[in-house]
């Protein structure tokens, strides 16, 4: 028995992060790191 849209459901969704804001915040200092580093 297959239940019609869940698997590919999983598929499509893109994985939750712990904490978006978070994880927005700490990509965001490591660019401008390398942004500073890059202009040296």
């Amino acid at each position: 028995l297959r239940l019609p849209d869940f698997e590919d459901d999983d598929l499509i969704k893109p994985r939750k992060l712990p904490n978006p804001i978070l994880a927005s915040h700490q990509h965001g200092a490591l660019h401008q790191e390398l942004l500073f580093c890059h202009r040296r």
